[in-house]
């Protein structure tokens, strides 16, 4: 279909208002869903690593945790080695 100007453009044989309307009901729609995907995304990957810190953290407390118990155990072992042997601490 040709068009004799623009105003014929925009026009498009009286139906013009209906297409331009369709269309930036379109653009918009897209642009919305596209930006909501955006932050969505950048909200989850900012969850994501805030949830690996918190593991991390969890994990190397643990560690540590398990660390002192040991040491914890093995005085209490050698303090009760000392009392079987007759020392004083």
């Amino acid at each position: 279909m040709a068009f004799e100007d623009l105003k014929s453009f925009f026009d498009m044989g009286g139906y013009g208002l209906y297409v331009w309307l369709s269309f930036g009901a379109s653009a918009l729609s897209l642009l919305i869903l596209w930006l909501d995907s955006f932050f969505s995304k950048r909200t989850l990957l900012t969850q994501v690593l805030k949830e690996q810190a918190r593991q991390a953290r969890i994990k190397t407390a643990a560690a540590q945790s398990a660390t002192a118990q040991q040491s914890a155990t093995a005085q209490q072992s050698a303090t009760a080695e000392q009392r079987n042997n007759g020392e004083t601490i």
